[in-house]
């Protein structure tokens, strides 16, 4: 037989009785809380971003200093810069424990070379590594036009440059031989390939994981 019992209601107490107004005042006040904290975390990261001197990020005093020697054209150097190369940077060059220095290797051809010109340019500018992401970040196939001299003018707009001085030393070529004597070097070196690393001067072949540079760089990481 089906009791005809009905449950008796409780009387609400506690967070039950609060209105379910005072829930969404509630709830807007923390998503404005959280929105604070991100714009006050804004600037500790413009600042680490200013630490970029030249083609060097990071601290200069910095245990582990890891070497890239990459091509702009390169795809592989595109997937490095924006999986692994980020990675150290996010864990390791913001806390001090690693300092990052690109050279060029612009061995894929004539692209390869205007494109190195104008992360140069935008260097000159202070904003190589903002340019150097946006080449990257817009490979599209070896010397098949992706990095002509309008594409490349076209990066340096949307980054704000001085077109003046961007365009003056596309012109010019004051960087050409910086390029030049870096790939040779780099062969000099060892390298034949790209992305090739040095990590505090041991080359490092073939690809490189996070784990496998922690597991390279070992005890330094901890200092």
């Amino acid at each position: 037989m089906k009791s005809t019992t009905r449950p008796v209601k409780k009387k609400k107490s506690g967070l039950a009785a609060i209105s379910p107004t005072y829930w969404l005042i509630g709830i807007v006040a923390m998503m404005i809380a959280l929105a604070l904290i991100v714009l006050v975390g804004l600037p500790a990261a413009a600042t680490d971003r200013a630490k970029a001197v030249g083609n060097a990020l990071g601290d200069a005093t910095a245990p582990v200093k890891v070497e890239v020697y990459a091509d702009f054209q390169c795809p592989a150097c595109g997937q490095f810069d924006r999986t692994t190369l980020r990675e150290i940077s996010d864990k390791y060059v913001q806390s001090g424990k690693v300092q990052v220095l690109f050279n060029h290797y612009a061995f894929i051809g004539n692209e390869s070379t205007r494109a190195a010109e104008a992360s140069e340019c935008a260097n000159d500018q202070g904003r190589f590594w903002e340019y150097a992401d946006t080449l990257f970040n817009n490979q599209a196939g070896e010397n098949q036009g992706a990095f002509s001299d309008t594409n490349l003018q076209k990066f340096a707009q949307q980054l704000g440059l001085d077109m003046d001085k961007y365009n003056t030393c596309m012109q010019d070529r004051p960087h050409l031989s910086k390029i030049q004597s870096s790939t040779q070097n780099g062969s000099a070196r060892g390298v034949n390939s790209t992305p090739t690393v040095f990590i505090n001067g041991q080359l490092v072949r073939g690809a490189i994981s996070l784990a496998k540079f922690e597991s390279i760089a070992g005890a330094l990481l901890k200092q």
